[in-house]
């Protein structure tokens, strides 16, 4: 082999590992039945635009760091859109560990913030507790669920020890004495909603542990001088009080306007559909149900303006008027959406 071709093989072999090396695994979350989400639709040759969804056999994949995660919609209208990583409403199944050792998480955890990791069976995590987060998690992909997961019983422990406290904002948790093992960082809002109980203490870092009323645990050891001793403990209130979810916002109602009809009419099955007339194909039609379309007159366009799946009204759902079954203008209509 000559000069030339060893130095074109090493550069390929070191080209072909660095892709490996900042490849991301594919982590897919799957939902039989998504709940109400605003995603983001980004058509080729189109501007991007909101959709919301709800109800819609789907699944998410989370991005990168710096990329949003990957909602694939399996409905009547099938297509793909993205959605902030912080904002995949996923949840634990059953509890987990982190990977880390230091923290276990109970069934039903939610709050979670995720990112893809180099490996698919796993995902990388940060999670919201009330009044801290708890980051640099990773947890197992097939722990998260998008669909509805029984909370576990609660129960408070005994209150009777010394506790401690965050002196600052941020703690650093190591699994091992004297800073070895593997770290995770834990923010802390409010220091009296993370009380630690000392285990031991080696050569200025402390062993510390602390459970939560569903039963997630962190435990670890932290500097000593980033920790205070706590005043009078006290049961936290929102161990056992849940925080609501908050309610998704409103729809605009449908208007339609003059020379203007809305119909209930079937699509026929593979229709493609467009973000503007001929212009940045984003869905497709998968089953040939019935949608309902905006009518203008003869136009060779209709607007899909409701859909199985598609909580509000469409603004940017275009698609031959040849491939729906629209009444005639004189026969009566039926606007519902099967």
């Amino acid at each position: 082999m000559s000069d030339n071709m060893r130095l074109g093989t090493a550069i390929a072999i070191s080209l072909a590992c660095g892709g490996v090396a900042h490849a991301r695994g594919t982590c897919a979350i799957e939902a039989k039945k998504l709940p109400s989400l605003l995603v983001e639709v980004a058509p080729k040759e189109a501007s991007p635009f909101k959709v919301r969804i709800e109800g819609v056999a789907g699944s998410i994949e989370p991005g990168g760091l710096e990329t949003p995660a990957t909602v694939r919609l399996h409905g009547a209208l099938a297509f793909d859109a993205h959605l902030a990583n912080a904002d995949i409403p996923a949840r634990l199944k059953r509890g987990v560990d982190d990977l880390s050792g230091m923290v276990h998480l109970a069934q039903a955890t939610e709050k979670l913030s995720l990112h893809a990791n180099v490996r698919a069976k796993v995902i990388d995590a940060s999670v919201k507790l009330p009044g801290v987060e708890l980051r640099g998690l990773t947890l197992p992909c097939d722990a998260l669920t998008l669909d509805e997961v029984a909370e576990p019983k609660l129960s408070l422990e005994d209150a009777g020890e010394v506790r401690f406290v965050a002196k600052g904002s941020t703690l650093h948790f190591r699994s091992g004495a004297g800073g070895k093992g593997a770290a995770i960082e834990v923010a802390v809002d409010d220091p009296s909603a993370l009380e630690l109980k000392r285990v031991e203490e080696q050569g200025g870092w402390m062993r510390v542990t602390t459970r939560w009323a569903d039963g997630t645990t962190l435990h670890g050891w932290v500097k000593r001088d980033e920790l205070v001793e706590a005043g009078a403990h006290h049961e936290r209130i929102a161990d056992v009080t849940p925080l609501s979810a908050g309610e998704p916002g409103g729809c605009d109602p449908l208007r339609v306007g003059e020379n203007e009809r809305v119909v209930a009419a079937p699509v026929a099955n593979g229709t493609q559909v467009f973000a503007a007339r001929y212009l940045g194909p984003w869905a497709k039609v998968t089953d040939g149900t019935k949608m309902k379309l905006r009518v203008r007159g003869k136009d060779d366009w209709v607007e899909i303006v409701a859909a199985p799946g598609v909580a509000c009204s469409l603004h940017d759902a275009w698609i031959p008027r040849a491939a729906a079954k629209i009444p005639a203008e004189s026969a009566p209509t039926d606007a519902r959406v099967e």
